[in-house]
């Protein structure tokens, strides 16, 4: 049995049209899906481009993003040479530590991390908050005061690895980290759980991979 083609009282095949409507429908369709495809990956573009604007000049993003140049570079240096202290945890802590590089402890002593005692017998007093059992108390402390930023960092290296970081080489952030909270760097209970957050928010682990050549 064959096929036959439905056609009208003319003769006309009656399927013509339809099959016409259905490639002009089909193709107004994929045009339509494909502007609106286009029109979103623009608008995530225009997106994109006013965030990488705003970044870019956002004074405070562009403070940190100075503060971050300076610590960073004397520490992934002072890594490829010594191997002790990651960037990472150096740079995180100095951020924490001087709340950007604000800190009259910084601006006054050169000294990011809050290390207590003196620095060739220099040193510098402030208020520091404390947390003694489970309590959070203001005491006055003696801390390091130093010539400059980079012997702040030598020193605050050499000290984390004698004494705090019982000469690991783990070049893992978190393990150094933990280290840090176990061997009461700080009296902060969350210290650990801060100083890896401020690793993932900021990318700081891009300079232990510099330091390491990765």
């Amino acid at each position: 049995m064959k096929f036959k083609i439905k056609t009208n009282e003319k003769g006309n095949s009656i399927w013509y049209p339809i099959i016409a409507f259905v490639i002009v429908a089909g193709t107004f369709s994929l045009l339509f899906g494909t502007y609106k495809i286009r029109q979103h990956i623009n608008q995530q573009r225009l997106i994109a481009a006013q965030k990488a604007y705003n970044e870019a000049h956002d004074p405070i993003l562009i403070q940190q993003r100075k503060f971050i140049k300076q610590v960073s570079a004397p520490s992934v240096n002072l890594y490829k040479k010594n191997k002790q202290v990651l960037p990472s945890i150096v740079i995180a802590q100095a951020i924490l530590e001087s709340n950007w590089g604000k800190s009259k402890l910084y601006t006054n002593a050169y000294n990011p991390f809050g290390i207590k005692g003196t620095y060739q017998g220099d040193s510098i007093s402030y208020s520091t908050g404390e947390y003694i059992d489970g309590k959070h108390v203001d005491e006055i402390a003696q801390f390091r005061k130093y010539p400059d930023l980079q012997t702040a960092i030598e020193d605050h290296n050499q000290a984390l690895y004698d004494k705090f970081l019982s000469k690991d080489h783990t070049t893992d952030y978190k393990e150094q980290a933990k280290l840090l909270q176990k061997n009461t760097y700080a009296t902060d209970p969350e210290y650990t759980k801060k100083i890896v957050n401020v690793i993932k928010t900021h990318n700081l682990v891009k300079y232990d991979n510099e330091a390491m050549g990765k």
